[in-house]
């Protein structure tokens, strides 16, 4: 007979709680350090979304265990990429919910978006937990979270990171959930900054589309699929880069064809910088190591 669900609740409410308390006193080892981590990490992938209050409850110990510095920022990359493995699934099964204060929700995201840099390279031991903690992120749109918490330079540094991978030619599922993550965040934020916006657009330089396609593929997806988002901005953050519309896939003059005039150039206010509309930020980060990007050093 098979054990009711109540039965099976109950042994993996056992089972993480102990988990959990074993992480409480971790061991010196790194090992068993990382032997309890991955257990951690199997309990709480096979654990739905808004458990019932036992559960929930069994989860405190391992919820206290992986908040401690001593575990977000182990020297050992390992333990930093199986914490942050542990952080996307309790993530995913407090959704919509933050599961810590926000505070330590920022540090949690620092150390995902480490983990999301495993993904340039699919040889590397610790590709698997990546690309579960991306897909994790992207299904559950945790990446929302990081707006809410106000985490401009991190979002930043991950779409840096995001770009870096592209050009790796991914798989399929990575390629996926960074178009998810990226379009999410840009179709939610109340003001895109030209360092998510200049990447965007030198992406899509009709000169990168034989240099990188990868990137070209994505970028005109991700524009695309945040047209109403990107229409009022676009031609301003093209002017400021001293690029025309015909210097972009076609995607991006269709969109800019359709929206109606709204900015001002740096004549007409004496800026240094063209007055874009609504919902730009004029502060310039890195960008993708593409050609004709703003800010390379390509020739």
């Amino acid at each position: 007979m098979a054990p009711s669900f109540c039965s099976l609740e109950r042994t993996s409410a056992v089972q993480v709680k102990l988990v959990g308390n074993g992480l409480l006193n971790a061991p010196s080892s790194v090992d068993g350090l990382l032997t309890l981590l991955n257990d951690a990490g199997d309990l709480l992938a096979n654990m739905e979304q808004r458990p019932s209050d036992p559960l929930q409850d069994s989860l405190l110990p391992v919820m206290k265990a992986l908040i401690a510095d001593s575990l977000l920022k182990h020297s050992v990359e390992g333990v930093r990429v199986s914490v942050a493995y542990c952080h996307s699934e309790i993530l995913r099964i407090s959704a919509p919910q933050e599961p810590f204060n926000d505070d330590q929700m920022k540090v949690i995201f620092e150390i995902i978006v480490e983990a999301f840099s495993k993904l340039s390279q699919a040889s590397s031991q610790y590709y698997e937990k990546a690309l579960s903690i991306l897909e994790t992120v992207a299904r559950v749109k945790a990446c929302l979270l990081m707006l809410d918490l106000n985490c401009d330079v991190l979002v930043v540094q991950m779409f840096q990171s995001f770009w870096a991978i592209i050009r790796s030619d991914p798989t399929d599922d990575v390629s996926w959930a960074v178009e998810q993550i990226m379009t999410d965040i840009l179709n939610e934020s109340e003001d895109i900054s030209l360092s998510l916006l200049n990447p965007l657009l030198a992406s899509v330089l009709k000169e990168n589309k034989n240099v990188a396609p990868s990137c070209w593929k994505l970028g005109e997806r991700v524009i695309a699929s945040c047209a109403a988002k990107l229409g009022p901005v676009l031609q301003g953050a093209i002017q400021s880069n001293g690029t025309t519309v015909d210097d972009y896939s076609p995607v991006v003059a269709s969109i800019c064809e359709n929206e109606p005039t709204t900015m001002e150039n740096d004549h007409a206010n004496g800026s240094a910088q063209p007055v874009v509309a609504h919902g730009v930020v004029s502060s310039i980060g890195e960008v993708p190591d593409l050609v004709g990007a703003p800010g390379s050093n390509t020739e």
